[in-house]
């Protein structure tokens, strides 16, 4: 495809054979205590425009994962957003690594029907951002040619 608007790519995205979940995450975690309702989350996540943010325990560890799939679900099962985060959250946090080959995290959302992964740093494994399909699919839109 060419003409107006169009690239080739970029010098600073490299191909999606090449790319590591580093070179395509979003750094930087959105997150709301699990004792937060609904109605916070839904806030935090129509503020920032995302689909999905972290839900952290009292010490500020990953309790679980809060996707705007489940925020619907549980608005339409509940009383709208007076609902603790706690009795929502997926608990089951799907997690990569940032050194990772971006092409593994891909088969790791396809394999366990996510759209999201919780991203730890390579070096000290702590939580450090997120990766969704979108991030893949810019990488496979812009990456060199």
């Amino acid at each position: 495809m060419s003409g107006p608007g169009t690239s080739e790519g970029s010098y600073l995205t490299p191909r999606l054979e090449n790319a590591l979940v580093a070179d395509a995450m979003r750094h930087g975690i959105l997150s709301c205590s699990a004792d937060a309702f609904l109605r916070d989350a839904a806030r935090t996540m129509s503020l920032r425009h995302v689909h999905t943010i972290l839900v952290t325990d009292e010490d500020g560890s990953p309790y679980g994962i809060l996707s705007d799939n489940i925020l619907l679900g549980a608005l339409l099962d509940s009383n709208g957003g007076e609902r603790a985060l706690r009795e929502v959250a997926d608990r089951d946090i799907s997690t990569i690594s940032s050194s990772e080959p971006l092409l593994a995290a891909a088969e790791l959302m396809r394999d366990r029907g996510v759209a999201h992964l919780l991203v730890r740093d390579a070096q000290s494994g702590r939580p450090t951002g997120m990766l969704s399909t979108l991030d893949v699919a810019g990488i496979l839109a812009w990456g060199e040619t």
